[in-house]
């Protein structure tokens, strides 16, 4: 059993007879699911009783966009703030339902997302609005299970332009960011993450799902237990400027009280209440400050990845080293590395065209 809180209301899953069952707790005759912890504890003891007897019904789980899209917007409108949160995501999910039609949640594709940009765009939609509908569409994929396989594929638009987002930091680029990252101690977590993720190559959610007993100092290395898949775990070897960063958590979590070796060094931290037994969710509003008084807008997290992966190929690492410091990475991404790989390539071999030449002119 499992029971936590979306925002300010609680939801439940539980396996019933071999079955995951996975649900807002509501109370009888409401569409809302409660606030109040004890009525939580009582509404889930109630739903594993009916389970058991055979009443609960079942609740498959959709596999075309229409019925995923009601079944989304049912979930949602018992955990949102507000009835706009609701209605905003139901007018964004109309536009992408007339546009794909009732497809297969397996049959949308990297290719199927960008011809709906495209359309989009056409159609007169600003790259905001585009970025909009694909955002809500990739909810409703995430949490049917079909987010997973697109998410290093998928671009979102720019502010400025129709192409897709994917940004190396210059060494100028990096060395600003962390400059003004180190300036604002409000920043400290993000900022750690960030010289992590950029000594690294570790995406966010590995960072954010870090506990104390990840760490081992004295070997200098990182144990990646939570990952996108299964081929991303990983021990992860830290050089001396990743390893300060993760003492400055570690010390950080120290002054917090947060000693126990199960605890987040990222934790969870909603209104400076902090909860080192949860993950942090996000550091959203944090990066984006960040960024924009580096004057980077538009960067994101991820991009610093990108840079480590493009710096390593560039450095003519082979690609199964790549693999094994970045953790897995699809065709479609080695793919999009591959021009880095054949630029890295065709220099070394230039440089030993020139070797050539001046051993020749200098007999």
């Amino acid at each position: 059993m499992a029971l936590w809180k979306r925002g300010r209301r609680y939801w439940t899953q539980v396996m019933i007879h071999g079955v995951r069952i996975r649900r807002p707790l509501c109370p009888p005759g409401s569409s809302r699911a409660t606030t109040k912890w004890q009525e939580a504890i009582q509404l889930e003891k109630d739903l594993i009783r009916v389970g058991l007897e055979g009443k609960l019904g079942t609740h498959s789980a959709p596999t075309r966009l229409f019925d995923a899209c009601e079944k989304y917007l049912t979930a949602k409108e018992a955990t949102a703030h507000t009835k706009r949160a609701v209605e905003f995501d139901r007018e964004r999910l109309e536009v992408v339902k007339r546009y794909l039609g009732d497809v297969k949640l397996s049959a949308i594709s990297r290719e199927v997302i960008e011809g709906f940009q495209a359309k989009r765009r056409l159609d007169g939609a600003s790259n905001r609005t585009v970025n909009m509908d694909v955002g809500v569409l990739r909810r409703v994929l995430k949490r049917f299970k079909h987010w997973h396989r697109l998410e290093d594929d998928v671009k979102m638009l720019t502010e400025s332009g129709g192409s897709p987002i994917g940004r190396v930091l210059t060494d100028e680029d990096r060395e600003r960011l962390f400059k003004v990252a180190a300036s604002n101690a409000e920043w400290q977590h993000v900022y750690c993450a960030a010289v992590l993720a950029a000594n690294t190559s570790m995406r966010g959610v590995e960072i954010k799902h870090l506990r104390r007993k990840d760490v081992d100092l004295d070997a200098k290395a990182l144990h990646i237990r939570k990952s996108k898949n299964e081929g991303s775990k990983r021990i992860l070897p830290l050089n001396d400027t990743a390893l300060d960063a993760v003492k400055t958590m570690i010390a950080r979590a120290d002054q917090l009280g947060h000693t126990d070796q199960s605890h987040y060094l990222w934790c969870a931290n909603q209104h400076h209440k902090f909860d080192p037994t949860q993950p942090a969710s996000k550091w959203d509003t944090a990066w984006h400050a960040l960024r924009d008084a580096a004057g980077l807008s538009g960067l994101r997290f991820h991009d610093l990845r990108h840079t480590v992966v493009t710096r390593l190929l560039e450095a003519g690492e082979p690609d199964h080293v790549v693999e094994s410091i970045t953790g897995h990475l699809s065709r479609r991404m080695l793919e999009h590395y591959s021009h880095i790989r054949l630029s890295a390539k065709k220099k070394a071999l230039d440089r030993l065209a020139e070797r050539g030449q001046s051993a020749a002119s200098a007999k």
